[in-house]
């Protein structure tokens, strides 16, 4: 489907849950396709003041002017919408999604489409964020975004593009239609498993990735730990009942490249202040953002031990992050593993 430049009047309301960076982003983009209000969901009462009354998330997205279509709310009881993206920290992904179950009787009424736009597991519930969505609201459509999306480049237009998996090829059209902008290119995919593991997956290695950096161990070391670790997530993809090709794509690669290279990679950052000697507590309490790499770590580590895949960047990344062995101990025992076949 081309994109032809021009509003589409959807009748379905819209409504984005969280106004970071990458929620705002996504309301956005969304606001520049549609004819009536998109709706952003904050929990912080100030930001909302602020975004409707300047136009502008100050905080998580500085500088950057937002249509004023975009009316942001701060009450769970009074949100509305069909079409939801939820772009909130996955962690608290289910605590807002009961709370609008319990809440708001609007969405017990209609049948609704959500849009999974938060890269995690559910740590408690050792869940992908799409079965936590299927269990709130049974008869929804679930649609999962993900790729090599940083949100401030996308908001300033600069191009990108990204992978949108669904079931439902009806509700893939119409959030290709949604979502897709000259700038922004959107391809489609059934691989709602694969997806979402790759999105956590590629956090954990950027921690690595980052780590490398930290160390000073140069760009060979970082470009083995890459290749390496898009092995073992090819291994984990397909163990718990993705597409190995998906780990190829987008959200897979696209966003490993791009995640596990930049300083402006929350993971990668995170690990390289772990390799260049900063304290874990240090780094998460001056943080004004979510690690969702370190929030995932353990629960990726025990599914990668359930399944009896090796996996000496998944287990290296835990033993330092959790089991807070010393790193340069951890960086030695993977480099004098048993030689083997590539």
């Amino acid at each position: 489907m081309a994109f032809r430049g021009k509003e589409i009047f959807v009748m379905n309301k819209v409504l984005v849950l969280g106004a970071g960076a990458w929620g705002t982003t996504i309301a956005k983009i969304v606001s520049e396709n549609v004819s009536n209000k998109v709706f952003l969901w904050t929990y912080e009462k100030r930001l909302c003041s602020l975004i409707n009354a300047k136009n502008i998330n100050s905080k998580y997205l500085p500088k950057v002017k937002l249509n004023k279509k975009i009316t942001a709310i701060n009450s769970l009881e009074e949100i509305d919408g069909d079409i939801i993206f939820i772009a909130t920290p996955s962690q608290k992904v289910s605590e807002v999604i009961y709370k609008i179950k319990k809440k708001n009787r609007l969405f017990h009424k209609r049948k609704l489409t959500f849009v999974i736009c938060s890269k995690g597991i559910d740590a408690k519930k050792k869940k992908f964020l799409s079965e936590i969505v299927c269990e709130a609201f049974q008869n929804s459509q679930i649609a999962v975004l993900s790729g090599p999306t940083f949100a401030m480049p996308l908001a300033k237009k600069m191009p990108a593009a990204a992978t949108l998996a669904t079931k439902n090829k009806k509700t893939s059209q119409l959030l290709v239609k949604l979502l897709s902008r000259p700038y922004f290119r959107i391809y489609t995919s059934s691989d709602l498993i694969g997806i979402q593991a790759n999105g956590v997956l590629k956090n954990v290695l950027a921690i690595a990735a980052g780590i490398t950096e930290g160390l000073q161990l140069g760009e060979n070391a970082r470009a083995a730990i890459i290749s390496r670790g898009i092995k073992e997530i090819s291994n984990f993809v397909i163990g718990i009942g993705g597409k190995g090709k998906t780990v190829y794509g987008l959200s897979g690669l696209g966003d490993i490249l791009l995640t596990c290279t930049s300083m402006s990679s929350r993971n990668f950052y995170f690990g390289y202040q772990l390799g260049s000697g900063k304290k874990i507590k240090s780094i998460l309490t001056k943080s004004k953002h979510v690690t969702e790499g370190f929030d995932n770590i353990t629960l990726v580590y025990l599914i990668a031990k359930k399944f009896k895949k090796e996996s000496p960047i998944i287990n290296a990344v835990y033993d330092i992050t959790i089991r807070k062995k010393p790193i340069n101990a951890i960086v030695k025992k993977l480099l004098l593993r048993e030689l083997k076949q590539e």
